[in-house]
Parts: structure tokens; C-alpha cells; sequence
């Protein structure tokens, strides 16, 4: 039995040097491997090598999704970058944790859908997603919350007096990686909208620019020296984190952050009324739209059945006309005005005005059976 799976790997620190490539080919003869990328399909088989092991030595961010609704994304990075103290609470089941190993660590979300599984290609590549990674570095905490909702939703081994993490700031206003990556997880829209109540807005961006380079200016010689030899090492991306995780925790650019007090239960409970209410709202949109509609709909039919009550005549031969190009098409072009002759004369009470001429119409192509058929179909009886 043929099952479909996409596996994306990028190395977006350092590229993939020619004996890195030489691995990857020796793992898939059919994956597309470039410089910092590694990409195969599946329909029968699978992957002969190791993910994690993989994001450890090679790669930074890795997505994999499979028809029998598997979704997983993988985030890599020293583990000076990304510490366990910090990352911990929000990272502690089967579906979302972080495993360290070889100086490496790596955050990993599985989203399992196996009920609503389908086959469908991958939604989307990487690019969308991997941007992610340097928020996440940079200190923004959203990622890791998103990865906490993803265990809340899957249900398995939070129990509901829990009591939820620290709550980052700007769950409200997700970037557009976050959206990618909340789409690709299927995060729940309620259970978000619900979580993004008790998070702060985001400062603007003008006063943290400011406060930024108001930091770098007194920052130390001897760290900024630091900082420079990093680049100059090729690690530019963990020199930005450092950097900024260490303006994050300066007194001047602490980011605002809410100690989580609600549990999975009051979450899960307060989603569901979210849900309610938004599916309340919809259905009453969706009525608003209907009468709307059917408002212009019977607008426009009192404007043609205006103009037809000017030509009644020119309206029965050009009725006449098309039945005798016995094209189907014509056929129902005729019908349709025939039912709004039939309106007509019902709105000016002159059904039996209507009826004759009706009758000797169907009597004289009375052998038409697809024309019969459908003035029987739309109402228009002998």
C-alpha cells in the first residue's frame, strides 16, 4: 500500500559543505540536496535516517507530513541559544518537547490527526515556517506557548488542573510564520483566540529600536568584541541571539510578560464557549447574507418582470425561436422565460392570459421530449 510523506530539512547557520551532502545522498538517491536544503517524497517507504539525530548535525528547521495525518516541525540550535531553563515549562509531553545532545537543542511539535487524515500533498514548504526559528532566538516566547497549546489540544498528558506557562506578549498579533506554523499544527482557533486574552500587546517597534541601540552603546568592549568574532566565525545568527536574548533580560528591554494562572480545564472550557459564540455569529452572518441575496434576487426579478410586461408579445416568439433551434441549451433559455411569463401574469392576475397560449405551445412540439421535461420540471403543466 502506497503512503505519501514529505520531509524538509534547511541548514540555515552554516551551509552544507560537500562531505554533509555526500551523507545525505548516501540516506536518499532521490532527494533533492542543495546547499542548505534536503527534500524527498515518499509514496512507498520511508526514510532510512534519523531526524533528530540529523537536526543535531546538519539542519536547523525540519517539517514532515504524512497522508495518515502526521504533521511534525523540528527547531534546532546551540544550546546556549536555547536554554532548557527557559524553554521547559512550556515543552513537556510526547507532542512538544526538546531533547539536547552534542551541544545541540532540539524543539520538537506532532500535530496527529488520524481521523481527519486525507490525501493531500504538503501544504507548504519551509519558507514559510522557518523564520520562526530566529524569532524564537531573538527571545520571542510565542512559539514555545503555541507549542503548549499543542499539548493542551492533543489532551493526552496535561491533566486539567494544570496550570498553563508564562504567557509571552503578542498572541493576539501572531507573525506570519507563527500563523504558518499554527495552520500547519492545526492549532486549535479558539483555544488560541482564548489564550490570547491574557497576553500583552507587543511594544512598538519604534521605542524597542531605540531602547536596542540605546543597549548596544553601553554594551561592554570585551562583549561586543565577542559578538564581532562570532560573525567573523560564520555565526552570525548566534551572535543575534545572544545579543538579543541578552537585551531582553537588561532592565531596560525586559519584555512584558504575564504569569500564566488559568488552567487546561478553565482553557479547554472557555475555548468551547468561544466556539459557541463564534459559531452563533456565523450562522447569524450567514443568515444576514441569505436574506440579503434573496432581497436582491427578488429586487432584480421585479425589474426583468417590469421590462417584460412591456413586451409580452416579442417575449412568446422569442420563446418560440429558441424551441426551434431544438438546441438544449435554447431549451432551457426558453423555459426560463416562459417561468418568469408565468410570474408575470401571476403578479398581474392574468393566469388564464398565461395558460392558453402555454397549452397550445406544448401541444404544437408536444414530440420534444427534453422540452416537455423540462417545462414539467420547472413547474409549467399542460
Amino acid at each position: 500500500m502506497s503512503a505519501y510523506q514529505h520531509y524538509d530539512f534547511l541548514a540555515l547557520d552554516r551551509p552544507l559543505d560537500e562531505d554533509r551532502r555526500a551523507q545525505l545522498r548516501a540516506l536518499s538517491s532521490r532527494a533533492r540536496i542543495t546547499a542548505n536544503s534536503f527534500t524527498n517524497e515518499y509514496h512507498w517507504g520511508d526514510f532510512r535516517g534519523d531526524p533528530v539525530k540529523l537536526m543535531r548535525t546538519h539542519f536547523d528547521v525540519f517539517a514532515h507530513f504524512t497522508e495518515w495525518g502526521t504533521r511534525q516541525i523540528m527547531i534546532a540550535a546551540p544550546g546556549a541559544a536555547l536554554r532548557s531553563r527557559d524553554i521547559e515549562p512550556y515543552l513537556l509531553t510526547d507532542t512538544a518537547h526538546f531533547t539536547t545532545g552534542g551541544g545541540r537543542t532540539v524543539i520538537s511539535l506532532t500535530s496527529y490527526d488520524d481521523e481527519g487524515a486525507e490525501f493531500v500533498e504538503f501544504p507548504a514548504g519551509l519558507a514559510g515556517i522557518a523564520p520562526v526559528r530566529a524569532e524564537l532566538l531573538g527571545g520571542d516566547w510565542r512559539l514555545l506557548y503555541l507549542a503548549w497549546l499543542l499539548s493542551v489540544q492533543d489532551g493526552d498528558d496535561l491533566d486539567d488542573e494544570e496550570t498553563e506557562p508564562p504567557v509571552p506578549t503578542g498572541l493576539g498579533d501572531l507573525s506570519a510564520p507563527l500563523h504558518a506554523v499554527a495552520e500547519f499544527l492545526r492549532i486549535d482557533p479558539d483555544l488560541l483566540a482564548v489564550a490570547a486574552q491574557a497576553s500583552p500587546p507587543l511594544p512598538t517597534g519604534a521605542g524597542q529600536g531605540k531602547a536596542m541601540s540605546r543597549w548596544i552603546e553601553d554594551l561592554p568592549a570585551v562583549e561586543k568584541n565577542r559578538l564581532l568574532g562570532l560573525v567573523a566565525d560564520g555565526e552570525a545568527a548566534r551572535a543575534r541571539s545572544r545579543m538579543l536574548q541578552a537585551f531582553q533580560e537588561s532592565a531596560r528591554g525586559a519584555p512584558v510578560v504575564v504569569e500564566g494562572t488559568r488552567t487546561v480545564g478553565e482553557l479547554w472550557a472557555a475555548a468551547g464557549e468561544q466556539r459557541a459564540r463564534r459559531e452563533r455569529e456565523e450562522v447569524a452572518r450567514q443568515a444576514d447574507r441569505e436574506r440579503l441575496c434573496r432581497q436582491e434576487e427578488a429586487a432584480a426579478r421585479a425589474a426583468r418582470l417590469d421590462d417584460l410586461a412591456g413586451r409580452r408579445d416579442q417575449a412568446w416568439q422569442e420563446v418560440e425561436d429558441r424551441i426551434t433551434t431544438t438546441r438544449p441549451d435554447e431549451y432551457d433559455r426558453a423555459v426560463a422565460l416562459l417561468t418568469d411569463l408565468y410570474a408575470l401574469a401571476e403578479r398581474e392576475g392574468e393566469q388564464l392570459a398565461f395558460d392558453r397560449p402555454l397549452r397550445e405551445l406544448r401541444d404544437r412540439h408536444r414530440r420534444k421530449s427534453g422540452l416537455q421535461r423540462r417545462m414539467d420540471e420547472a413547474g409549467l403543466g399542460r
